[in-house]
């Protein structure tokens, strides 16, 4: 199977359009389609509906989508591994949700990167069923996430505790008038949101919700309003006194956790490195 047909397919799929793929591709509308029918004829199957300008996918193209971005992933991992077993000894892929990145992924990637010159890195920021979803197929060696995955043959290891704060860029006021005008409610995941309700039982229904703490921080420094976020995400606004901490509301404690499989080829040095990271 030519990897080039499959990456046409999924920025086909990704864009439903043949001209943009073509433009996004560095390559003529024609040639996209050439593309689409070789491997429509390869597997004997329509991946797309075509109407008027509308394009969709077939049920065979929408379970066609997921294994294309599999073989995809898996064939440029094993590209860069081979590659660059020339001058790095080992190499190692981790990803993580968008958050923790901010919070402490980074500074834990700088460390490595600084002290291990001789290990390959791949980081990526992801959701956190891309990370799971990762995790399983052997496309990462370790991920971070909120919840623990509920995958067999994984460790799972908690490596920091994380203290979400409720702040308002309006000092003096109380929980019950943040999480009402101008909050902005972010996804932290399914812990955070069951002890969100626990303690805003009665809160009306927020007319801003996002999954990024990043999205948040920037609504509230433009915009104003309210939200939960990590105590050292808002360290620096709260310094600069353009955040406030609401003082009567409850902090929301939440983990953070290292996934990686069992028996990986990286086990023994994830492990240590995540050990390195408790002592940091």
């Amino acid at each position: 199977m030519d990897t080039l047909l499959l990456k046409t397919f999924l920025e086909v799929s990704r864009t439903r359009n043949f001209g943009k793929a073509a433009q996004n591709l560095c390559v003529s509308p024609s040639t996209i389609s050439a593309r689409i029918r070789q491997l429509e004829e390869n597997l004997g199957l329509k991946l797309f509906l075509r109407s008027h300008h509308q394009i969709g996918l077939t049920p065979a193209g929408e379970r066609m989508e997921r294994h294309a971005r599999f073989i995809i992933e898996a064939w440029e991992r094993a590209y860069e591994d081979t590659a660059l077993s020339e001058s790095h000894q080992r190499r190692l892929v981790i990803a993580g949700v968008a958050s923790l990145w901010d919070i402490f992924l980074q500074d834990w990637l700088q460390s490595i990167y600084r002290e291990m010159p001789t290990l390959g890195l791949r980081a990526e920021e992801s959701t956190p069923l891309r990370v799971i979803e990762k995790l399983d197929q052997g496309l990462i060696d370790v991920g971070f996430m909120y919840e623990v995955p509920k995958l067999q043959g994984v460790v799972v290891n908690e490596v920091m505790s994380i203290p979400m704060v409720l702040v308002s860029t309006r000092a003096g006021i109380c929980a019950d008038e943040a999480v009402s005008e101008g909050y902005v409610r972010v996804e932290w995941g399914t812990t955070f949101a069951t002890l969100h309700e626990s303690h805003f039982p009665q809160r009306p229904l927020a007319p801003v919700r996002v999954n990024s703490g990043r999205i948040a921080l920037n609504l509230l420094e433009n915009c104003g309003g309210a939200a939960y976020l990590p105590e050292n995400v808002v360290s620096v606004g709260i310094d600069q006194g353009f955040l406030h901490p609401v003082a009567d509301a409850p902090v929301i404690n939440m983990k953070a956790y290292a996934a990686y499989n069992f028996h990986g080829e990286h086990q023994e040095l994830i492990s240590e490195l995540l050990a390195d990271m408790g002592k940091r």
